[in-house]
């Protein structure tokens, strides 16, 4: 990947850049930015221009024998680790190396990307993802081989804070005492989820969240879409392209959040009890999946905030879908200084209790008798 072909993140790009030219090259570094905002494809393009053979000044040449393998994924001293599970591909003792072909094809169909659409595309359908101990073996001994051709081998690590306890700790030496010639990239999300060992072996390069202005400019340029659709799409979006694009190309699956839950408020405000207990057993379905449920609940605290905003802010500061907009002028007096530390508290209580693999009917059961209490609060 290029530089010139990433949304946004200029400033980034261009210290980058400039870091190799002056031959400052750490050998682990932890891209950490927001899911689907391009911190993946930086820490992607950052690898390929340091292995070009024919670097411009500002940015890889693209047409070198390293730059053509690395456009295909296939570049033998490029490595990618990744959260697994058993799926329609890998049906025991699944890992990333076994995913390899299935990972290549996501890659070269999705520029922008989450772990949500990765986990659709292998078809793990309830299950968690994880980076296991078979890949820390294979993280050892990658490193442990020679370069076939490029000055650097690179292993990139997507979602680091999927690794288990036994793959973190049998990578800490390698992260602490790298080959010379190998660097060590990996891409996360959120560093309160990593070891603290993991975190200070490594080179922390924060990836900011794109503006609504980037990624209105991006979907112009990739999309070619009206400007009015792309300046909606990105006030949707909350920093993250992906989102932009996925709401773009499959609005009906955003439309879906929006309905049921605006049907689950106006239940849990009614304390329609009945109701509530089958449209919990509707989310709790498998097919609605560990994480479509978690999806939903990031969706909740999304509106939520946009209600907070609406109350005490600049009313054109809401980033809403027209049938969010219309819902939240009378949803947002239920929200206020008086409930919302409390209902961000549970919200995220729940959302951890899912990713622990928690009961999802009895979670959002539980969720909802709370809600019906926090509804009736008073500013």
């Amino acid at each position: 990947m290029l530089f010139k072909d990433i949304v946004g993140h200029n400033k980034l790009k261009d210290h980058l850049i400039t870091s190799v030219s002056n031959g400052r090259i750490s050998h682990a570094q932890m891209f950490v930015g927001k899911e689907g905002g391009g911190n993946f494809q930086i820490a992607l393009a950052y690898a390929q221009f340091v292995n070009c053979l024919l670097p411009l000044t500002n940015d890889s040449c693209g047409k070198c024998s390293s730059c053509v393998k690395y456009k295909n994924f296939q570049h033998p001293d490029l490595n990618f680790f990744f959260p697994t599970a058993v799926s329609s591909y890998v049906k025991e003792k699944p890992s990333s190396k076994k995913h390899t072909k299935a990972w290549i094809d996501f890659l070269k169909e999705n520029e922008y990307f989450n772990l949500s659409a990765w986990g659709d595309f292998i078809g793990i359908e309830n299950k968690q993802t994880i980076i296991n101990q078979l890949d820390s073996l294979d993280i050892i001994k990658s490193f442990s081989l020679k370069n076939f051709e490029a000055k650097f081998k690179v292993n990139i690590i997507w979602w680091p804070e999927k690794m288990n306890i036994d793959c973190s700790n049998k990578i800490l030496k390698i992260l602490e005492e790298p080959n010379p010639n190998s660097l060590f990239l990996l891409v996360g999300h959120n560093t309160d989820d990593l070891l603290a060992t993991i975190i200070s072996r490594v080179q922390l390069i924060k990836v900011g969240d794109l503006s609504g202005k980037d990624i209105e400019q991006g979907l112009l340029v990739k999309e070619g879409i009206p400007v009015d659709l792309a300046n909606s799409l990105s006030k949707m979006s909350d920093g993250s392209f992906y989102d932009a694009i996925k709401s773009l190309r499959n609005p009906d699956g955003d439309e879906y959040f929006i309905e049921i839950f605006q049907t689950w408020m106006r239940l849990c405000y009614a304390v329609d009890f009945l109701k509530l207990n089958k449209l919990v057993d509707d989310i709790a379905k498998k097919d609605f999946g560990r994480e479509k449920q978690k999806k939903f609940l990031e969706y909740g605290m999304r509106i939520f905030r946009e209600c907070i905003i609406y109350n005490y802010a600049s009313k054109d500061l809401n980033r809403l879908h027209q049938k969010e907009s219309i819902f939240n002028k009378k949803f947002a007096q239920f929200i206020h200084g008086g409930n919302i530390l409390e209902l961000i508290e549970v919200f995220e209580h729940t959302h951890i209790g899912i990713v622990r693999n928690a009961n999802p009917k009895i979670a959002f059961m539980n969720l909802s008798l709370k809600m019906c209490n926090f509804l009736k609060y008073k500013v």
